[in-house]
């Protein structure tokens, strides 16, 4: 009697089983991968009319069994309109393949889009559901139309090589990595300056960079950045000063750094960033409010160059202590020129006003208003420490003049 009311019982469960599954939801709307063309990036630049844009759509279109750069059909085309939605609807229009908007991994802002204000095209993509805030925000120098049809030299699409770029600053930490969301962040708090990255084209020859393999094409490189006055482009960055503004923002995981500027010395050193952590502090001098920034770094030394001769144990510590106070230098330069350039340019994009909000709301309060004005004048210090944790696989080198056994 139990066997026959347990067999009844597991015969009714999969009985109401097999209805959940016919009443559960499943993909009926569905698209195949194959019939999408991925959207990978966007450029917005000015148009020839006014109050219109040149919008331009990078779409890939993966070969059948293809996974590499090479293995991708570059669908990437130009249309000025008076909106993005239009750009968009275009895109649906023109290409065999259903559009998939929510791949997009790049924003490529041009120079003319840039000064002009782009807030307005920034807007739709984070009102859009499909697009995420993970996409990430570059300035191009010139135009966005030119660099997104930039043909490189191994293949890959511009937009992914821009993402990839992105995606390895960390190994160098020299320029900022700014998504839509961090974008819209800093915009928020109005007395930040938002700062955004900037793309070049690389010819052969500049920046002493020469490529003479016989490949088609040519090479990107991201360096510097862009100050905004709310959405429209202010200033650039040079390459040092964005690099002071990565050492002031706490951003900086790994550098290479080299002492070649200093004058002071004949001998240099080169060698990459272990460890960095930029804390600060403010203080109050008579009355006068200041922030004080402190730095703390650690680096391995990886190249001692104008060494002349073999040195003792000791003189070996005297000059790693000499390239403890030429690496500061060359940290403390760079910083300066950032803190120079936002004196001057009188846009906080450093966010010192934000620090003085978390440390000290009561006395922000009071310079709020007119924050942008003060900042010329507000006294900013620096006070930069490194310390030397390797030197090298070698406490001699056979490269420098020496005299001993194993000489003829």
């Amino acid at each position: 009697m139990g066997a026959t009311k347990s067999k009844k019982f597991k015969r009714g469960l999969v009985l109401v089983l097999i209805v959940c599954l016919v009443f559960l939801p499943g993909c009926w709307g569905k698209r195949e991968v194959e019939e999408l063309a991925p959207l990978m990036g966007v450029g917005l630049d000015l148009g020839q009319k006014p109050g219109t844009y040149l919008i331009t759509l990078q779409l890939a279109k993966p070969k059948q069994g293809g996974g590499t750069a090479t293995e991708i059909d570059d669908r990437t085309f130009s249309v000025e309109v008076s909106s993005v939605r239009e750009a968009t609807e275009m895109a649906y229009k023109i290409s065999s393949r259903i559009p998939f908007m929510g791949s997009l991994k790049v924003i490529v802002i041009g120079e003319d889009a840039a000064k002009a204000g782009f807030n307005d095209l920034i807007d739709f993509a984070q009102r859009f559901s499909e697009f995420r805030r993970s996409m990430y925000l570059v300035l191009a120098k010139g135009k966005a139309k030119d660099l997104l049809n930039l043909k490189l030299r191994n293949g890959e699409l511009a937009a992914m090589s821009i993402k990839s770029h992105m995606e390895q600053g960390n190994s160098l930490s020299s320029f900022p990595t700014v998504r839509l969301g961090h974008y819209l962040t800093v915009l928020g708090r109005k007395s930040t300056a938002p700062i955004i990255p900037v793309v070049e084209i690389v010819k052969a020859g500049a920046e002493g960079i020469e490529y003479n393999d016989g490949k088609e094409g040519e090479e990107i490189q991201i360096q510097g950045a862009g100050v905004l006055s709310g959405d429209h482009l202010a200033d650039y960055l040079t390459d040092k000063e964005t690099k002071g503004y990565m050492w002031l923002e706490n951003n900086v995981n790994n550098r290479l750094i080299n002492t070649m500027d200093n004058q002071d010395s004949d001998i240099h050193f080169g060698g990459q960033v272990l460890k960095s952590t930029t804390n600060y502090r403010l203080y109050n001098n008579n009355g006068t409010i200041g922030m004080q920034y402190q730095i703390k770094t650690s680096i391995a030394v990886d190249e001692v160059m104008g060494l002349k001769k073999q040195l003792s144990e000791t003189e070996w510590v005297d000059l790693m202590n000499d390239a403890e106070d030429s690496f500061a230098k060359v940290i403390q330069k760079e910083c300066d020129s950032s803190i120079q350039k936002e004196k001057e340019l009188s846009l906080d994009f450093l966010g010192i006003g934000r620090h003085i909000e978390q440390r000290d709301p009561s006395y922000w309060k009071t310079i709020k208003d007119q924050w942008e004005g003060k900042i010329k004048d507000f006294p900013i210090s620096l006070n930069v420490q490194v310390s030397i944790h390797h030197s090298g696989m070698s406490g001699s080198s056979v490269t420098t003049n020496s005299t001993g056994e194993g000489e003829e």
